[in-house]
């Protein structure tokens, strides 16, 4: 899995909970942003469905609490790409 393709996704989906605003950067807070912890929790379940990713629940639950950037997010679908 290519990390560009992983940012691509995570920026698109990000974008449409922005409702068309993609003018952020990839170490910008989540929350800043306007997301909650539930925006936050449907961003990883539609994020590993789209790249065709599976984590444990307890995976999710680690990045559920420390995904605070788009950063982070790429982060963890490529480390979960990777298993």
């Amino acid at each position: 899995m290519k990390r560009a393709a992983v940012r691509a996704a995570v920026h698109s989906f990000i974008s449409r909970l922005l409702e068309g605003r993609d003018d952020f950067d990839d170490n910008a807070s989540l929350a800043q942003l306007g997301l909650d912890t539930a925006d936050i929790e449907d961003l990883i379940f539609h994020l590993e469905d789209e790249l065709g990713l599976t984590a444990f629940t307890a995976e999710e639950d680690r990045m559920l609490k420390s995904a605070r950037t788009a950063n982070d997010l790429s982060r963890f679908l490529m480390e979960i790409g990777r298993h």
